[in-house]
Formats: C-alpha cells, sequence, structure tokens
C-alpha cells in the first residue's frame, strides 16, 4: 500500500513538473524539469511494478499517468479561463445549413466510426492475436491492450481522410476477411 501511495505522488509530481516545463520561457529549466519528471515517471513505475507486478503494475501505472495529466489540464484550464475576455469577431459569419450530401456523409461517417471501425478491430484482434503461439491468458490480454488502439487508428482515418470510401471500403473487406478466417477454418 505504501509503494502505491509514493508511486502516486511520484507520478503526480512528475506530471506536475512537466506543466511547470511547459509554462517556462528558461531552456535549461525546462530540460532538467522534463529529465526530473521522466525519472520520477520510472520510478512511479518501478513503484506501481514492485507493488502489483509486471502487467497489473504497468497498467495502474498507464492509468495513474492518464487520469493526474487529466486532471492537471482540467485545473489548468479552469484558471486559464477566469482570466479570458471573450471577444466578438466582426467577419465570422453564423453557421448555414447542411445540405442532403453532407448530412448522408455525417450519418454514414458517424456509423462507421462506431460500427464498422468497432467490429473490424475486433474481428482483426481475434484473427492475429489466435494465430500467434501464445497461452490463452496471453492472447486475452493482448487483445485487450490492442483493439482499442485498432478501433482508435481506423476511427482516426474515418475522420481524417477526404474520400469517405477509402476507409469504410478496406475496412469492409479486413472485416470479412477476417470473418472468413475465424468461421471457415
Amino acid at each position: 500500500m505504501d509503494l502505491s501511495i509514493a508511486a502516486s505522488v511520484a507520478s503526480a509530481l512528475a506530471i506536475g513538473l512537466f506543466y511547470l516545463a511547459w509554462q517556462n520561457n528558461h531552456v535549461a529549466f525546462k530540460r532538467i524539469a522534463k529529465l526530473a519528471a521522466l525519472a520520477l515517471m520510472f520510478a512511479a513505475l518501478f513503484l506501481w511494478v514492485e507493488q502489483h507486478g509486471p502487467e497489473l503494475g504497468t497498467c495502474y501505472a498507464v492509468v495513474a499517468f492518464s487520469l493526474q495529466a487529466w486532471g492537471w489540464i482540467y485545473f489548468a484550464r479552469q484558471r486559464i479561463d477566469k482570466n479570458i475576455k471573450r471577444v466578438t469577431l466582426p467577419f465570422v459569419g453564423g453557421f448555414a445549413k447542411p445540405n442532403a450530401a453532407e448530412c448522408a456523409n455525417t450519418i454514414v461517417k458517424v456509423a462507421a466510426c462506431i460500427g464498422l471501425s468497432g467490429v473490424c478491430a475486433m474481428l482483426v484482434t481475434v484473427v492475429w492475436t489466435t494465430t500467434l503461439s501464445l497461452s490463452k491468458v496471453n492472447q486475452i490480454a493482448l487483445g485487450i491492450y490492442t483493439m482499442p488502439i485498432l478501433w482508435g487508428a481506423a476511427v482516426y482515418w474515418l475522420c481524417a481522410e477526404n474520400k469517405l470510401w477509402r476507409p469504410v471500403c478496406i475496412l469492409s473487406v479486413l472485416s470479412g476477411l477476417s470473418y472468413l478466417f475465424i468461421y471457415s477454418v
């Protein structure tokens, strides 16, 4: 328990040092603060791993770093928003109503982002984790860690691509091939 508390404090200090390095203008201080923050992050990771083992310790470290970083961002934003004065720009016009083609494109993009990319990520994850010669526990763990990454990458591609038909076609083909591989073997 003491190691978990020390790891949480070390990771919070690391995130705070990264924030201070970002806010500061002195190059030497930035370098020292970033190196100290990295050292604290590695120390926190080591403490988490020492307390809970390599698998759970790494998971706890990732979750703790993420939650603490979002906490720092939230509180910094709250402080910054109080000092911002809103300005109305004279050249910014109102919103135009979208036409039917834009609405259809958006509906397809939302359906592809939520449904198609999720199904494709799930099927591809099942295919590639079962083809590796790992134990069942490691296959499940690998699938749990990689499926959200594949899903996020597919969603990012769908949102970033100018021509929506490319990612939709490729994700559909990948889903179909993965489905055939899983259920025909």
